[in-house]
């Protein structure tokens, strides 16, 4: 059997894992439920103020009123996705974390590592072969949810998404994946490290709780614009002009608030995906040229920080053998 062969065992083993895990099956049911209930709500929400608009219309033109004016509600479609892709952010880190974690639990918990290693594959092709097991099932879920999300859209929303709007959820879908991968490293890295697994999960919930509510939260909190609905200066219909002049006043003020913000890859992730979506409206009806151009950086953030947890994991798991039973 080939070195590859040998990997693509383990990885099928993960898979097959983590499928049988009830733990695992809660949590995604749970974020699939969620997300499918977000994207409903949102597309019956928009059917409902159509069909109040369309009365409205309908009621000024018995009366005899001229209502050719009157400019009719826009429908943006992938803006329904923005439930699904704080479900995603939120629950679908806990679920990146809670596989990480299994996957070294069962190895320490019932000590078959030197099982495995009495067999001719290296630990580097273990981890290998977990790493992408783990993976491939976070694509098979985050595939799950994207198709799901579209069909949804397509039927609920009565619309048919162009193919710009299909590759922009699908660029949210690549980015989702590496998204997830970071928090299943950070929960695979502290499993290796500590001797307590109930230390490395709890841990791994704090960083959690941390870089996915309370510095996101702040980060909104602290901006003015965020404590009117639909936005501060949308309110007082301010122009362009005028916003930049007041913010610009408040520049070391907002400066600080992004730098907050930016210790966040949740914060990265979200930005990202809601500028592809059109979600936040600076970026509806943009081209994806203008969008990669503004926030090329957040791809960066999160692709360096999964690619470093994933190695950094690869090298603990091979070099540090005290803190596996075995030894």
């Amino acid at each position: 059997m080939n070195n590859f062969a040998k990997i693509f065992t383990v990885a099928k083993k993960e898979y097959a894992d983590a499928l049988k895990n009830r733990v695992f099956l809660v949590f995604l049911f749970f974020l699939l439920f969620l997300i499918g209930v977000s994207i409903i709500v949102a597309a019956f929400d928009f059917q409902g103020k159509v069909a109040v608009y369309q009365n409205a219309l309908l009621k000024l033109r018995q009366s005899g009123q001229v209502v050719e004016n009157l400019s009719e509600p826009q429908f943006f479609p992938l803006q329904l996705l923005r439930g699904a892709i704080e479900y995603l952010e939120i629950i679908g880190a806990i679920l990146a974390i809670v596989l990480g974690y299994l996957s070294i639990a069962k190895e320490k918990g019932n000590n078959t590592l030197q099982l495995i290693l009495t067999r001719p594959i290296s630990r580097f092709s273990v981890y290998l072969g977990k790493f992408l097991g783990n993976a491939l099932l976070i694509i098979s879920v985050s595939g799950i949810v994207f198709v799901g999300i579209t069909l949804v859209v397509d039927i609920v929303g009565k619309t048919m998404l162009t193919g710009s709007q299909l590759y922009r959820i699908f660029l949210t879908f690549i980015f989702t994946i590496i998204y997830l991968l970071i928090f299943f490293s950070i929960s695979t890295l502290l499993s290796i490290l500590l001797k307590s697994l109930p230390n490395a999960l709890i841990i791994s919930f704090v960083i959690w709780i941390l870089f996915v509510l309370i510095i996101p939260q702040i980060g909104d909190t602290m901006d003015p614009d965020n404590q009117v609905p639909g936005g501060l200066f949308n309110s007082l219909h301010m122009v362009k002009a005028d916003q930049t002049a007041i913010l610009a006043k408040f520049s070391h003020y907002e400066k600080m608030r992004d730098n907050l913000e930016q210790t966040s890859l949740t914060k990265h992730y979200e930005r990202l995906a809601f500028a592809f979506l059109g979600i936040k409206d600076t970026y509806n009806g943009k081209s994806l040229e203008f969008i990669f151009s503004e926030r090329a950086i957040d791809g960066w953030w999160i692709s360096l920080a999964s690619l470093l947890f994933g190695v950094f994991g690869a090298v603990i798991f091979v070099k540090k053998r005290v803190l596996w039973k075995e030894e």
